[in-house]
């Protein structure tokens, strides 16, 4: 079964259309849509577009697995801005962490640990905020991109 195929079920299905309904706003017939959609034949380049139109998606959703998909170069991806604010957060925890844990020798036979959070509260602090912009990033763009995505339609 070829990408379109696949991607054509899932697209439609998505959008809580039979072959029936999709067929009569095409104005093709259900047997078309069933080639489609098991790989047998393909639509022309006009009635893909009118494809992507009634399943409000665009063409290239139709054409190409997701993920084969790429992100254009010098873009970088919503996710990837999320991955750093997790990185920062595990990094910032294990710092404070690191830094308020203090031990000491309570008698010459032991050694006594204490936790002081005076000196991890501005590594965890520094942390949460760098995470939250990085978040912050990442809601920007994907806003940038749905208006984007919708001026292109």
């Amino acid at each position: 079964m070829s990408d379109f195929s696949s991607n054509l079920r899932r697209l439609r299905k998505r959008s809580g259309l039979s072959q029936e309904a999709l067929a009569g706003r095409l104005a093709v017939t259900r047997q078309t849509v069933s080639s489609w959609e098991r790989g047998n034949s393909y639509p022309d380049l006009e009635l893909l577009t009118r494809i992507s139109d009634v399943l409000q998606t665009s063409p290239n959703d139709l054409l190409y697995p997701p993920a084969k998909k790429r992100a254009s170069v010098g873009n970088p991806s919503p996710r990837s801005f999320r991955t750093v604010a997790v990185i920062l957060f595990v990094a910032g925890l294990l710092l404070g962490i690191s830094a308020a844990s203090q031990s000491y020798a309570s008698s010459p036979d032991t050694v006594s640990w204490h936790f002081v959070l005076s000196d991890a509260l501005p590594y965890w602090v520094a942390a949460f905020l760098s995470g939250m912009v990085f978040i912050g990033f990442e809601q920007v763009l994907l806003l940038l991109q749905d208006i984007r995505w919708g001026e292109s339609n």
